[in-house]
């Protein structure tokens, strides 16, 4: 139903009225005697459109407005979205996944009807195409957050008031689930899958190491695996560089332990790409072999890497993080600490002493002192491929950070040169990370947490896009939603920032409560700052193309794509070059031609590839000059993400569903959980009521009334001649 009232917002109505009778009046008094005298009939057409006029001239002022309420009785529907990936492909030990979800919600659709509209996800949301008997489960990550988040976007339109989730919940793409359905504001009700119990496997979780190492440096090569019902036994993990055998790790099973983690300290020999495989091999009998191998690649690099270090004056954290770095074989090290003013113990820096820096080192570094062109010159630096650690300290003069904005991982909002004491807040999931990683253990963030205070001013900040908070602060023993160690890792740039000071007391603090009682000490400075260099200093800093695939590896029947970066030689991009590339693999040769995006990016895509190990090298060029080269491989496997998890994430399903007021049900409770459903308040029909204003003075009808009364009124006073 729609009403419509009009209003004066100008003032009450009465006031108006008022103020018409008046403009009547004053017509009619001018009108009592004309010269010539005029007929009665004339003189009232005349009082009339002065009189019409002026009111419409009145109306103006009090500005009318037109309101239009409109109500409607709503019944909110249901969301279904059903998961597609490879996962509810499955089949368990008793219950074949595809068939369960076919016959789900072909029960649904017909207890719902009309009410409800059916959606398939799998990385990317979309309608039911087809019937239900046409749906594949073919998708190679799912992401059950961005499903929740759309439907949710969607329901203003479409009346949503609750998601029907059928799902295994074995979500391992996009953001947490968990979060997306607290925002909602819908009901989700979760189905669930597949069966909760796992059955008797074993499975490679992760191979995780740095992603660049330098020849004959040791890097640390971590091995994750788990296992479900597997009664004892040994195995062994077999770590492969390049086709090659290189190690065989040990590893007994015990059926009461469910993780194991092994670390391989790995030297390699020649530079160049190194696709490193580890597999668990001599497992005996279990569900699937197919999860029982994963694979990284690694970038090896021969050179040494100069790293540059700017102090704002001497202090202990400049004495022992320029220590750690000087431990490092394979870096270089040049340092400029600041004397009283503008100059340096080691003379001025010159753009030659940063032009061939890989990484460089702030520690209250710059100073209200330093000049302005030492700064421009390292923010140039940074701009042709420089990695950058910043160390914060009482003395830092953070509106001199502004030229070195676009490559911190963090932005100033305010800042007060006072000390407090801060202790680090790590948590167990930061600690995976290769540069919060001490010995590799569950007690990192143990270690952490432990550490004694160090200090920092009052400063607030803000993480850039694409960084990463891997501590945050705590005073006392309240953590604060601060951070205290902040990366950021996006294209060419990379950076890492400590907002705090007294490292120092780290290594010295740190460890002798430990040596007193007796307990294995831990050099956390030490360790994090080898971290951290190894992380910054090891990178294609001068590579002015680069060529990559989109992951490093793929699953049986996914599209394989390719993205470039090219810039020439000042750094500039480059969107007129020709890149192609050369891909060798499963026994075959193909060239393929990056088309361009803009901003000296490209990308091709080649559909998918058999299974196997690929190699590529490309090559840039202008009108057949060439830019430059880069080379890679990636992996093409039998197996994703989504057939390393055998059973029902039954928690998260059920997590999902009380976070939001709704349910969580099995195969075998379809019926429950839809008479919960339609029982649910937010599905009650609901009236919506809608208004909106039309203000009537911007419209030109009332002027022209007025006009037109005036007009008429002066043409007809010319007629009959009134003076």
């Amino acid at each position: 139903m729609e009403s419509l009232s009009l209003d004066l917002a100008g003032g009450p109505w009465y006031v108006y009225v008022a103020f018409a009778l008046i403009a009547i009046a004053v017509s009619t008094f001018f009108y009592r005697v004309t010269n010539p005298p005029l007929d009665r009939r004339m003189r009232s057409t005349l009082i009339v459109l002065r009189s019409i006029g002026l009111m419409a001239l009145i109306l103006l002022l009090y500005e009318p407005l037109a309101r239009f309420r409109r109500s409607e009785t709503i019944q909110p529907r249901v969301a279904v979205a059903v998961d597609v990936s490879r996962s509810m492909n499955m089949r368990d030990r008793s219950r074949d996944r595809q068939a369960d979800v076919r016959s789900v919600v072909k029960q649904v659709s017909d207890r719902l009807g009309d009410a409800a509209d059916v959606y398939v996800f799998d990385e990317t949301l979309r309608n039911l195409s087809g019937s239900i008997d046409t749906m594949r489960m073919a998708g190679f990550r799912s992401d059950i957050g961005a499903a929740i988040r759309k439907l949710a976007n969607a329901g203003a339109d479409a009346d949503y008031g609750a998601v029907l989730l059928i799902s295994d919940g074995n979500h391992n793409s996009g953001e947490q689930p968990l979060y997306a359905a607290e925002r909602s504001g819908v009901a989700v009700y979760s189905l669930g899958i597949g069966d909760s119990i796992p059955p008797a496997d074993l499975r490679m979780v992760a191979l995780t190491s740095s992603g660049v190492g330098v020849v004959n440096e040791q890097m640390p090569i971590t091995i994750d695996v788990e296992q479900t019902y597997i009664s004892d036994r040994s195995a062994a993990v077999v770590i492969n560089d390049n086709g090659t055998d290189v190690v065989r790790l040990p590893l007994e099973l015990r059926q009461s332990v469910p993780r194991y983690q092994l670390t391989y300290q790995w030297t390699p020999s020649s530079e160049g790409m190194h696709l490193v495989t580890a597999r668990i091999v001599d497992a005996g009998s279990e569900f699937t072999q197919m999860n029982n191998t994963a694979q990284t690649t690694i970038r090896v690099r021969k050179n040494k890497k100069r790293v540059v270090l700017f102090a704002g004056a001497p202090s202990p954290d400049v004495s022992f993080i320029r220590t750690s770095i000087a431990q490092d074989p394979s870096l270089e090290l040049g340092t400029f600490i600041h004397r009283e003013g503008p100059s340096f113990y080691e003379g001025a820096p010159s753009v030659a002493a940063l032009a061939d820096a890989t990484s460089i080192v702030l520690i209250g570094f710059p100073t209200a002192f330093t000049p302005k062109s030492v700064i421009d010159d390292i923010a140039s630096r940074c701009r042709r491929g420089a990695s950058l650690l910043f160390v914060a300290s009482v003395s830092t003069d953070y509106g001199k950070l502004g030229a070195l904005a676009e490559f911190l991982p963090f932005r100033v909002t305010s800042n007060r040169p006072i000390e407090i004491s801060v202790a680090a807040d790590v948590s167990t999931v930061a600690t995976a990370d290769p540069l919060m990683r001490l010995s590799g253990g569950e007690q990192d963030a143990e270690t952490w947490n432990s550490l004694p205070p160090i200090y920092r001013t009052e400063l607030f900040v803000e993480p850039t896009a694409g960084a990463t908070v891997l501590a945050r602060l705590k005073i006392g023993s309240t953590p604060i939603d601060e951070p205290l160690i902040i990366k950021r890792d996006i294209g060419q740039s990379r950076s890492l920032a400590v907002l705090g000071h007294g490292l120092y007391r780290w290594k010295l603090l740190g460890q002798g409560p430990a040596q007193a009682r007796g307990s294995a000490v831990s050099d956390v400075l030490q360790t994090f700052t080898g971290n951290t260099m190894k992380w910054l200093a090891v990178r294609d800093d001068e590579r002015r193309v680069q060529i990559r695939s989109t992951h490093e590896t793929y699953v049986v029947g996914e599209t394989v794509a390719f993205t470039a970066s090219v810039f020439d030689q000042t750094f500039s991009a480059v969107d007129d070059a020709e890149v192609r590339l050369v891909l060798d693999g499963a026994g075959a040769q193909r060239t393929v031609e990056l088309s361009p995006k803009g901003a000296g990016q490209y990308g091709a895509s080649i559909g998918s590839l058999p299974p196997g190990r690929y190699s590529f090298s490309g090559m840039a060029s202008v009108r057949g000059v060439a830019l430059g080269r880069d080379q890679g491989t990636f992996t093409v496997s039998q197996i994703g993400l989504e057939e390393q998890t055998t059973a029902m994430n039954a928690s998260l399903l059920r997590v999902l569903s009380q976070r939001t007021g709704a349910r969580f049900s099995g195969i075998d409770s379809v019926d429950a959980l839809l008479d919960a459903m339609m029982n649910d308040p937010r599905l009650r029909p609901i009236v919506r009521t809608s208004e909106r204003e039309l203000a009537l003075h911007h419209l030109p009808w009332i002027i022209a009334v007025a006009i037109a009364a005036f007009a008429t009124e002066w043409f007809l006073r010319k007629r009959r001649g009134l003076v």
